[in-house]
């Protein structure tokens, strides 16, 4: 893509994104099948439940509009619809039932545990100055497409779920222009740049009065590990964070550490995860997944292959409450192993090996034990020394604030930083470091519409030492349906 006319096209394909919202809150008006209808937002905030959400990873996050609490939220359900806030940059990245799912509701096809939802988002990307390509205009278009089916709701089988998600993606490579290693933007996909896909296909089962939850099948590994930007749900309204942060940045939702061997945004991978949550405080779990990603195969086009390569994932954590505002905040540590033979620039190499861990916090409320306005933080470490990957060690970190201005409460805005130690392998002529810096302002435009303007800076970009430092601005659109 060369040129303002091409990014035009893809700005007109947001004007289409906002008229279909349009036309879906319209048919979603019309329904009955939302319980709250009558009721103002406000009150659609509220949770009414009894129990207390564990410290596990939030998949569904502020994204979930059913009655479905998160995939990992092994709680009660909750008889209350609720409102999206502020929403990940990249929700494909993040949650394992995307979008609202008024798209069903609209057609009439949710109910006896059937649900339709899924997502949009298009962004266009300026970048005035640095990189491979100073002047480049590029964009990015994703679509998915989510069905599950509750099987308590549907036949009785209690603690059942089965979920299946198709993506639909094209793209310019947009962090190949910026001749960025870590990559600014996240929605630019692994290669091919042209992709359809089976993206999800699992069952999930909860046990032991959900003190244990399987779930096996095709689905994206950091989902579960390693997501620093899922929310924090509690049953107290006001003390929810939403997604912890919507920057753009690649490294929020996909360590650098771990690119090329790790399976996640549109590279998907068949396993298994195990989670086991004794309290509401405390969760373990491990995953097992096909680690041919490592030798070059594209595993989100295609179906498992179990020959000797395999990845094996462990990640244990916690929550709180500090103070006396309750300020949540959570943890989690864990590390990832690659087995089998693998193939590096220098020649063949047995396995792969890295740690993580990250970390958010509440740092305060404007309105305490009122509304979620406030101030956010959030922590990430990782490394590998393994040959297979360009980055060594990473240090992550940002700042979100949510309902930034007056009446704007379901807006947010924020800052963060990427820094990352390349791989000294003098024959993968990288840089010795790379940094990025981007900020962001997100704006609800209407119910399950969500714009979002950054600007990011990355010094040195480290793909290709002798280019210069990068800007570039990115505009984007966000539809849930």
């Amino acid at each position: 893509m060369k040129g303002i006319p091409t990014a035009m096209l893809r700005s007109g394909c947001v004007f289409l994104t906002m008229l279909l919202v349009w036309l879906t809150s319209i048919g979603s008006a019309q329904s009955q099948t939302n319980p709250n209808n009558g009721t103002s937002d406000e009150s659609q905030f509220k949770v009414e439940s009894d129990t207390h959400f564990p410290a596990v990873p939030a998949t569904l996050t502020s994204l979930q509009f059913d009655e479905r609490q998160s995939e990992n939220d092994y709680s009660t359900r909750s008889s209350t619809v609720t409102t999206p806030d502020a929403i990940s940059g990249n929700p494909a990245a993040v949650n394992i039932i995307t979008g609202s799912g008024d798209l069903g509701d609209w057609l009439g096809i949710n109910r006896n545990g059937f649900r339709m939802g899924g997502l949009h988002i298009t962004d266009v990307n300026a970048q005035p100055s640095g990189g491979n390509n100073p002047g480049q205009w590029a964009g990015d278009t994703l679509t998915i497409l989510d069905f599950s089916l509750d099987a308590e709701e549907a036949f009785g089988w209690k603690g059942g779920l089965f979920g299946t998600e198709f993506l639909f993606y094209f793209g310019d490579p947009v962090n190949n222009n910026a001749a960025s290693v870590m990559g600014y933007n996240a929605l630019d996909s692994a290669p091919p740049d042209s992709r359809v896909e089976i993206y999800q296909l699992w069952y999930r089962q909860a046990l032991l009065d959900d003190k244990l939850v399987l779930r096996f099948g095709k689905s994206v590994p950091t989902y579960d590990f390693n997501n620093v930007a899922r929310s924090i749900p509690y049953t107290e309204e006001h003390l929810n964070i939403p997604s912890i942060s919507g920057a753009l940045l690649t490294p929020l939702y996909y360590s650098p550490t771990q690119i090329g061997i790790m399976p996640g945004y549109t590279d998907s991978a068949t396993g298994i995860v195990a989670s086991v949550i004794p309290n509401k405080n405390f969760y373990a779990q491990y995953g097992f997944f096909d680690g041919s990603l490592a030798t070059g195969r594209k595993t989100g086009l295609s179906g498992p292959r179990f020959d000797g390569h395999y990845i094996h994932l462990a990640e244990t954590g916690a929550n709180w409450k500090l103070g006396m505002q309750n300020k949540p905040g959570k943890i989690g540590i864990g590390g990832w192993y690659q087995t089998g033979t693998l193939t590096s620039i220098n020649g063949n190499v047995e396995g792969a090996k890295g740690a993580y861990f990250f970390a958010t916090q509440r740092l305060f409320y404007e309105r305490p034990g009122v509304s979620k306005d406030g101030l956010t933080a959030y922590l990430q470490l990782a490394a590998t020394n393994s040959e297979l990957v360009n980055t060594h060690r990473y240090v992550g970190a940002g700042l979100t604030y949510f309902g930034p201005l007056p009446s704007r409460d379901d807006d947010s805005m924020g800052f963060a930083f990427a820094y990352g130690k390349m791989n000294e392998n003098p024959a993968l002529g990288l840089g010795t470091q790379e940094s990025i810096f981007t900020w962001y302002y997100q704006m609800k435009v209407c119910k399950n519409l969500f714009i979002q303007k950054n600007l990011t800076y990355i010094n040195s970009p480290a793909a290709n030492p002798s280019a210069s430092d990068v800007f570039a601005l990115t505009f984007r659109a966000m539809l849930l349906f």
